[in-house]
């Protein structure tokens, strides 16, 4: 049966034996089946995850993330529950101990460790004081990285007990914020740019190590707004702010010759860097305040860009018209054929002339075809559709403010469910791919983020900025 056959597979208890399976309700396809969504991320939590994600032990961190994140996407607020609606996969009591476990990846020196595993090398056993829990070297430099820090941020503001207003204003209780900021500030280069972490090299002294990344800019901006809030200078708690302004050069000094954004104007522009190019500049004047509102018209995005209205235009050629896959020969059994990652190298889209001309060329081809067109979305010029680009680029135009002019929403949303969506919950990389943590968050924060008819009452708004639910 094919990956987006409409019918309902039957649910089997250990006996292979069917049972009562919870429907949804007759909607119009496609739609987004909340209830296989929920089963999909059941299992992520409550089983152990498949034998793939062994390389990822030290980013358990990231992987809690895209669960948590889809989870609170997927449950109502306590404000728009039912009697009808489900009790929250995620329990109050839940929530408490995984903030526990969380906290525990946290550096005593500021910082977050990708896993528990790494907050105490060996060699630094010998200078932690237990009884003061200190350093009796505070400048070393430890295995707290950039990334990790975030996703640590973002798991506790997620994971705060929405029923409880006094336990919402403490979110971050028991993070080292003057630490933390005080380390963020350490991994800032010369150039403006961020590396991931700090580390020693023997002979040679400590430096800041994980290559020129723009994923790392955003995040430094990211934490920086959480943590940093309003203290003045002077006041108890304040820290000395990193270089704002050499960032945000180096930031716009990395757009490229096709207007695009890269790590530095001599690589291919990417959407993934061009989404965290443009939401660093946002959040490097994003008030405070605007964690529930629509995305803010930031003055430094839209007054430094060089050229901006090439950058839009650059975003804007990466929806195509997809194509349906060539069918299997005649030698292979078009029931049980599972397209090899070869075949998804074969070009799959059809581009208009310019960007504008992507609505006329959906209209003339569904009057020619008689049937519904598909919008996918590719993050590098002629490379294939792929679930987390429809993120990376419909998160920059929402920052931008042009998604919505910009982007054919129903015909990218029918593509997101009927392409992407697995029959067993989450979205797969690529038409007819298995699920996987990375890809059915991303799909389930498209559909936040398009705020369709559809999906609302059934996935929270997201914020394009921050990348979680606005209500967070």
């Amino acid at each position: 049966m094919d990956n987006n056959d409409t019918e309902a597979p039957p649910v089997l208890d250990g006996c292979d034996q069917p049972k009562a399976q919870e429907e949804e309700p007759e909607q119009e396809w496609p739609y987004l089946d909340v209830h296989r969504h929920l089963r999909y991320w059941k299992m992520c939590i409550r089983a152990p995850l498949p034998h793939v994600y062994l390389s990822n032990e030290s980013n358990r961190l990231a992987l809690a993330y895209f669960i948590v994140n889809s989870v609170t996407l997927l449950t109502p607020p306590p404000s728009e529950r039912t009697p009808e609606t489900p009790e929250p996969l995620i329990s109050r009591e839940d929530k408490k101990l995984m903030r526990k476990w969380v906290l525990h990846h946290q550096h005593p020196t500021g910082g977050f460790c990708g896993t528990s595993s790494l907050v105490f090398p060996l060699r630094d056993y010998d200078t932690y004081n237990f009884d003061t829990k200190t350093s009796d070297e505070p400048d070393h430099a430890g295995l707290a990285n950039i990334t990790s820090t975030l996703f640590a941020l973002q798991l506790l503001a997620l994971l705060a007990d929405e029923e409880d207003e006094a336990a919402a204003e403490n979110v971050f209780e028991g993070v080292n914020r003057v630490g933390t900021l005080r380390w963020l500030k350490s991994l800032q280069r010369e150039d403006g740019s961020f590396g991931e972490a700090l580390s020693d090299l023997p002979d040679h002294g400590r430096f800041i190590a994980g290559g020129y990344d723009m994923r790392y800019c955003y995040i430094a901006t990211a934490i920086r707004w959480i943590l940093r809030g309003d203290v003045k200078e002077g006041s108890l708690g304040w820290v000395e702010d990193f270089d704002t302004e050499a960032l945000a050069r180096y930031i716009l000094n990395s757009q490229t010759y096709d207007r695009g954004f890269a790590g530095n104007s001599q690589d291919e522009a990417h959407a993934g860097y061009a989404y965290c190019a443009i939401a660093a500049l946002t959040l490097l004047d994003r008030p405070l305040t605007s964690t529930t509102s629509p995305h803010h018209k930031s003055p430094l995005l839209h007054s430094s860009i060089r050229d901006l209205p090439g950058l839009i235009h650059w975003l804007a050629s990466r929806p195509f018209v997809y194509l349906e896959p060539p069918p299997p020969s005649s030698s292979q059994d078009p029931e049980t054929y599972i397209y090899q990652e070869d075949d998804l190298d074969d070009p799959n889209f059809l581009l208009p002339p310019t960007p504008s001309d992507l609505l006329c060329l959906l209209d003339s081809l569904q009057k020619e075809e008689g049937k519904q067109v598909n919008v996918a979305f590719n993050g590098r010029t002629n490379k294939v559709a792929d679930t987390c680009y429809f993120w990376w680029v419909g998160g920059a135009l929402a920052n931008l403010g042009h998604l919505d002019e910009l982007v054919d929403r129903e015909a990218a949303r029918r593509f997101l469910l009927e392409k992407m969506q697995h029959r067993i919950g989450g979205f797969g990389k690529s038409p007819g791919s298995p699920p996987d943590l990375y890809h059915s968050f991303f799909g389930l924060a498209v559909l936040g983020l398009l705020d369709h008819k559809g999906e609302r009452g059934k996935v929270r708004a997201f914020d394009a900025g921050l990348a979680v639910p606005r209500e967070t």
